[in-house]
C-alpha cells in the first residue's frame, strides 16, 4: 500500500522570542503588516551568468540569499529572474556553482543595474591523490537500502528553483569510492528529469550538513520510472570518508506543465535526513527519512553501517474506546539504573511513531553537552504503525466533533483520549518507572499541538496532570476556533493557570490565512490566564518544519532548573 505524506516543505529556523504580551502583540502586528507591505515592495532582478574567461553561459547556477526562502537557478542559457522581497533588499545575492568561485553581490546594486551580467571565475583546485588500499576491496551499501513494509510517498518539484533532499551516511575511517547513488521513485511520469548529485561534510556535534566536499558538478538526466533509480558515478572518481550527507538536487524544467516527482520516504528509525527547498537555503530536518543509499568500493574490513530499523514499542496498551492498540516508546536517562531512589520528569510526545527517534537523539545529545540540567524520561505515544496513525490521530487529537468545513472522517474523541492518557498511559508509566509526578510535559505538532491546548483546558478542571505544554503550529482553526472560545470564556477566568508553562510556536510561512491572527489571539488569552508563556515564530518556515525545532527548543527551555 502506498500512502501520500501530505505536507509542505519548510526552511530554516530564525527564532523571534517575544517576552511579554505587549511585545507579542506589537511584533505580530508588525510582522503581519510587513507581509502585506512586501507584496507591494518587491524588486525583480534579471540577468545572465557566464564564465568569466570564455563568456559561455552557465546553466543551473544556484542563485539566492543564503539561509532564506529566496532562491532560483539559472536556465540552460544562463539567464535568470529572481524576485526579492523588501525585507531582503539590503542583503547580498549569492551565485554558487561547483567548480567556480562563489560570488556575493549587493542586491541594491543589482536592482539599480537592471539587466546584469554575472561573471564567475573558474576555481583551480589541486586534488590530492587518494588510493583505496586494502587486503581485499568489496562493494558495500550505505544509507537506507530498502523500502519499509508500509510505503509512504513524498514529492516536491518546484517550477523556478532547485529542491534538494539528502541522507546522512557513515563510512568510517576507510576511504570509499562511490560508484552510484540510488533512490526510489514511487510513480512514473512521461518526462525525464535532471538531477545534480552533491556531497557535504556532516557535523555530528552540530547535527547539520556543512560545506561541499566534492567540487565537481555532477549533472545527469534520467527517465522518471517507478522503482530504484541508479545515478552512476563509476567514472567520477568520488572518494570520501567519515560521515557525509549525500544529496540529490532536483533541477527545475523550463516547461511549466511538468509533473511532480514522487519518491519513497520512511517513517521512524534513527537515520538523519535533510532537505532544503531553495538554492542556498538552510538545511531542515523532515519528520521522515529518504530512501537514498550509495554503493561504494572499500576495504572488506570497513564496518557495515547499522541498519535503520523502526524503533520497537516498549509497551502496548489498549483503551476502552478504541479497538486499536496504542504503542508506547520509552527512553530512560543513562543514569537511570545508578540510583534507585532518584525520580525523573517525563516528557509525553504525541505522534511517537514519527518523532520519538529524533527527539530522543536530541535529548541524548543535550545530556552529553550539558545543554539540559534535568534528564527526562521520554515517552512517545503512538499507534500500531504509522499507516493507521494518519486517521486515528484525527480522531484522538480533536474535540469536539469536526464541522463539515473541517473535512475529517474521524474526529471528536479528544475527551476520551485525554482520559485514557491521564488514567491509562500516565498512570501506567508512573507505576512502571520512577517518575516525578510534579514535572510532566506534553508536546505535539499541528493537530497534536491542538490536543496540547485542549489538555490545557482540561487542566483547569481540577488537579493538573501536566505542568509543561509544548505546542508546535497548533491547528487553532479547528471547529471554528473552538479552543479560542473555550480558553477565552470570561466565566472561567477565575480558574487561572498560574504555575503552568507554555511554549507555543508557528512558522512565518504558515499557509492558512487565519494562522497569524489565531496565534496572536491565543497568545493574548493565555497571557491573561497568568501562564508563563513563551512564544516563538520561525522565520522562513511553514507548517511542517516547526515540529522538531519546537520540541528541541521546548525541551531545553523546560528541562533546565
Amino acid at each position: 500500500m502506498d500512502r501520500k505524506v501530505a505536507r509542505n516543505h519548510l526552511l530554516h529556523i530564525a527564532s523571534i522570542v517575544m517576552p511579554n504580551a505587549m511585545m507579542e502583540s506589537v511584533l505580530l502586528i508588525t510582522l503581519m503588516l510587513g507581509i502585506n507591505n512586501y507584496i507591494f515592495s518587491q524588486a525583480q532582478i534579471t540577468g545572465k551568468v557566464i564564465d568569466a574567461k570564455n563568456a559561455s553561459p552557465l546553466a543551473y547556477v544556484n542563485i539566492g540569499i543564503k539561509e532564506s526562502s529566496i532562491g532560483t537557478v539559472s536556465k540552460e542559457d544562463g539567464s535568470f529572474t529572481i524576485v526579492i522581497p523588501f525585507e531582503y533588499q539590503t542583503d547580498s545575492l549569492t551565485f554558487s556553482m561547483v567548480g567556480y568561485h562563489e560570488s556575493n553581490l549587493s542586491i541594491r546594486d543589482l536592482v539599480e543595474a537592471g539587466n546584469v551580467i554575472v561573471r564567475l571565475e573558474v576555481k583551480t583546485t589541486q586534488l590530492e591523490e587518494v588510493l583505496i588500499a586494502g587486503e581485499k576491496l568489496v562493494a558495500k551499501r550505505y544509507g537506507i537500502k530498502s523500502r519499509g513494509a508500509i510505503h509512504f510517498t513524498d514529492g516536491i518539484f518546484k517550477k523556478d528553483d532547485s529542491f534538494e533532499i539528502g541522507q546522512v551516511i557513515h563510512l568510517g575511517i576507510y576511504p570509499a569510492k562511490v560508484t552510484s547513488v540510488n533512490f526510489h521513485i514511487n510513480s512514473s511520469r512521461p518526462d525525464s528529469a535532471i538531477f545534480r548529485i552533491n556531497f557535504y561534510r556532516y557535523d555530528e556535534e552540530e547535527n547539520t550538513p556543512k560545506e561541499r566536499i566534492i567540487d565537481k558538478g555532477i549533472l545527469q538526466r534520467h527517465p522518471v520510472n517507478e522503482g530504484w533509480l541508479k545515478l552512476n558515478l563509476s567514472d567520477s572518481n568520488i572518494i570520501i570518508t567519515g560521515s557525509v550527507l549525500v544529496s540529490i538536487e532536483f533541477i527545475p524544467e523550463t516547461r511549466k506543465d511538468v509533473d511532480q516527482i514522487f519518491y519513497e520516504v520512511k517513517i521512524g528509525g534513527s537515520s538523519k535526513s535533510f532537505f532544503r527547498e531553495t538554492s542556498l537555503g538552510q538545511w531542515t530536518r523532515p519528520p521522515h527519512h529518504y530512501c537514498i543509499y550509495v554503493i561504494a568500493i572499500t576495504d572488506k574490513n570497513a564496518p557495515d553501517e547499522d541498519g535503520d530499523e523502526e524503533t520497537v514499542p516498549t509497551h502496548t496498551l489498549t483503551s476502552d474506546f478504541s479497538s486499536e492498540p496504542y504503542s508506547l516508546f520509552v527512553n530512560l536517562p543513562r543514569d537511570y539504573s545508578k540510583d534507585n531512589e532518584k525520580i525523573y520528569p517525563v516528557i509525553y510526545l504525541l505522534d511517537g511513531n514519527v518523532y520519538f527517534d529524533p527527539v530522543v537523539n536530541s535529548v541524548v545529545s543535550y545530556t552529553k553537552k550539558k545543554k539540559i540540567s534535568v534528564n527526562p524520561i521520554v515517552v512517545g505515544i503512538g499507534y500500531e504503525n504509522a499507516y493507521v496513525m494518519d486517521s486515528l490521530r484525527n480522531r484522538d487529537y480533536t474535540f469536539p466533533k469536526a464541522l463539515p468545513s473541517d473535512s475529517f472522517k474521524l474526529s471528536g474523541q479528544g475527551d476520551r483520549f485525554y482520559d485514557f492518557v491521564k488514567k491509562g498511559i500516565v498512570s501506567y508509566i508512573d507505576s512502571a518507572y520512577r517518575t516525578d509526578k510534579t514535572n510532566r510535559t506534553i508536546m505535539g505538532h499541528s493537530l497534536g499541538g491542538y490536543f496540547v491546548l485542549y489538555a490545557l483546558t482540561r487542566n483547569m478542571e481540577g488537579v493538573s496532570v501536566f505542568n509543561n505544554f509544548i505546542a508546535a503550529s497548533p491547528s487553532i482553526y479547528y471547529h471554528d476556533h473552538y479552543l479560542i472560545k473555550e480558553l477565552g470564556d470570561s466565566s472561567t477566568h477565575n480558574r487561572n493557570l498560574e504555575g503552568i508553562n507554555m511554549y507555543m510556536t508557528m512558522g512565518a510561512l504558515e499557509v492558512l490565512e487565519s494562522q497569524w491572527s489565531d496565534f496572536e489571539q491565543m497568545s493574548m488569552i493565555l497571557t491573561n490566564r497568568k501562564l508563563r508563556i513563551h512564544t516563538e515564530i520561525y522565520k522562513n518556515m511553514d507548517h511542517m518544519g516547526t515540529a522538531i525545532p519546537t520540541f528541541e527548543n521546548g525541551i531545553q527551555l523546560f528541562m533546565n532548573n
